[in-house]
């Protein structure tokens, strides 16, 4: 899944996952969030498969955003946050926000064999600085700088805890002009992401700095009355250092051309249609290990890949609308998988390889909208099957050398899953609101034997849950605020950690329920408190240690 803050991917290309922790953005600068399901990398780019979050912030030039923030609660949580808007004369703007925040761990027990470090304090420091400078009538120029510094306890790929320190920096400068050719825009970043753990025994510290370069430039124009087009490039650069083998860089280099053509072909029906095509270089320096058996020339490689979206749109009347996507998206193995990942001890000899293809993922889906306006409500339900090809996990390959073997990571087989999803929300008078939702997937998986039941660390037939339902209820009066929040999943299996690997471990069918009051104290202060997990604690939700309740108080002052 790829996450993107005002366009800037915050996805961690070094080990193909999201630092969720570590998102240098503040609730209080977000304007909206946007959720885009299943595969939609000729939209938003490389690794976008499993959906997109796009998170969109405050303008400073147009949106005064001045919040302090303070909150404690359970497990000795405690945290600060605020953010300041400032106008630099007539021309400019300039946005200041950051936070700090620590909190305990859960005490309940860790699975014996999934134990790694003494469990640590989290603590999060943040701060991010963006500016907006109108050059001309129609000229604006952007620039954006953030660093982020993070201790949290994480689960490794091999499903064990590890005490982890993250430190990013990133600056973005981006250019807009609304032309008579269209509106161009020309963004450049730079995102520097460093990832130490504490020392494993037998193997060393595993640390890793990521650096990615990302340059894009796009076109938006339209062609007469019924025709909008987006034409883009973007040039990408991705680089890892090797570890805990130190002394190796591995990296690729990706031109991408892509173009997106929205038509209105009638009143009520429109047409979208998105392709990309990427260019991708692989390559490697620096020194190996002694035997290694392979050489930075065999990381020569190249590929070439395609994506699309397309969807038609058809409002059949004023209450129905009938949508159908078809979609394609491509995820490149993790630099990691790639050859970053390299462990030469007398105990265990592991690396990535360079001769992974990438995974890719198409997706078709029907949805239908409906307006209940007797119920001032809005009902969508859509069905979809997805085809994921070419899945690859960090076990399952060897290449023989003298004395032993490097285990590689390998292809381990196809996926298919099949859902339906239904949700309906509206409001009741004034002053309630109110959602219900159902999703039912069933997935297969078509793996080799030696990843079957979760062998290979990854199993989504197994580990999917069949059913999913979620209820909210919201009521707003006068200085008053309160929400509740009901979640079911049925019963499912979860990936543990055993002295032989992994292995699937029970998860029962469990019931939550989170909830938020808040008061208005003031015109400018508002207090409120929120808990998650209030039926039970400790809760089994996964195959690593159980959950906790936990319970926070909040006071926002605007200003």
């Amino acid at each position: 899944m790829l996450v993107l803050i005002d366009g800037r991917q915050v996805y961690a290309d070094y080990y193909g996952f999201i630092p969720w922790s570590a998102l240098p953005v503040e609730l209080s600068t977000i304007r909206q969030i946007e959720i885009v399901k299943g595969p939609n990398a000729a939209l938003f780019g490389f690794n976008a498969v499993g959906g997109v979050i796009n998170i969109i912030t405050y303008s400073p030039r147009y949106d005064d955003v001045n919040t302090v923030s303070a909150s404690t609660g359970t497990r000795g949580q405690a945290g600060l946050s605020g953010t300041a808007t400032m106008k630099l004369g007539t021309a400019g703007a300039l946005r200041l926000s950051g936070a700090l925040q620590s909190e305990g761990e859960f005490n309940t027990p860790i699975p014996p064999a999934m134990v790694g470090p003494p469990r640590a304090e989290n603590n999060r420091f943040v701060i991010d600085a963006n500016a907006i400078f109108k050059l001309g009538n129609n000229v604006e120029l952007g620039v954006e700088a953030s660093h982020f510094h993070l201790r949290q306890n994480d689960l490794t790929p091999g499903y064990v805890y590890e005490d982890s320190r993250f430190e990013t920096n990133s600056v973005l400068a981006r250019l807009t002009a609304d032309t008579d050719i269209g509106l161009l825009k020309f963004t450049a970043y730079s995102n520097w992401l460093a990832q130490r753990t504490t020392s494993v025994p037998l193997f060393g510290v595993f640390a890793f700095r990521n650096r990615t370069i990302v340059a894009q430039a796009e076109d938006v124009f339209g062609l007469g009355a019924d025709h909008d087009l987006r034409l883009a490039v973007e040039y990408r650069h991705n680089i890892s250092t090797t570890s805990p083998y130190l002394g190796g860089k591995v990296f690729y280099d990706v031109v991408t051309a892509s173009g997106i053509w929205h038509w209105r072909i009638a009143p009520t029906v429109s047409l979208t249609n998105a392709l990309r095509f990427d260019h991708l270089s692989l390559g490697r320096s620096g020194v190996t290990p002694a035997g290694y058996p392979l050489t930075n020339a065999n990381w020569g490689r190249s590929t070439n890949e395609l994506s699309f979206n397309s969807g038609l749109v058809w409002q059949i009347d004023v209450p129905d609308t009938l949508r159908l996507i078809v979609s394609r998206g491509v995820e490149l193995p993790s630099l990691a998988k790639s050859g970053a990942l390299l462990i030469s001890t007398p105990y265990l000899q592991l690396t990535g390889i360079p001769t992974l293809q990438p995974t890719t993922v198409t997706n078709f889906e029907l949805a239908w909208d409906h307006n209940l306006a007797s119920l001032a409500a809005q009902l969508r339900a859509s069905f979809f099957h997805q085809h994921s090809e070419n899945l690859t996990s960090t076990g399952g390959g060897m290449i023989s050398v003298p004395g032993g073997v490097y285990l590689t990571p390998s292809s381990v087989g196809d996926s298919d899953a099949d859902g339906l999803e239904i949700s309906v929300h509206g409001l009741m008078g004034r002053d309630w609101r109110w959602s219900l939702s159902y999703r039912a997937e069933l997935v297969h998986d078509n793996f080799n034997s030696f990843s079957a039941a979760g062998g290979n660390f990854i199993d989504y037939e197994h580990t999917t849950p069949k059913h999913m339902a979620k209820a909210n209820i919201g009521w707003t009066h006068g200085k008053w605020e309160a929400d509740a929040y009901l979640g079911f999943q049925s019963d499912v299996m979860g990936l543990r950690a055993t002295e032989a690997g992994t292995t699937l471990v029970p998860v029962g069918a469990y019931v939550t329920v989170d909830g938020r009051v808040a008061y208005q104290l003031t015109d400018w202060a508002t207090l409120a408190i929120s808990g998650q997990n209030l039926l039970q604690s400790p809760q089994r939700q996964t195959g690593a240690a159980d959950i906790e309740r936990q319970v926070m108080a909040t006071l926002n002052v605007h200003y």
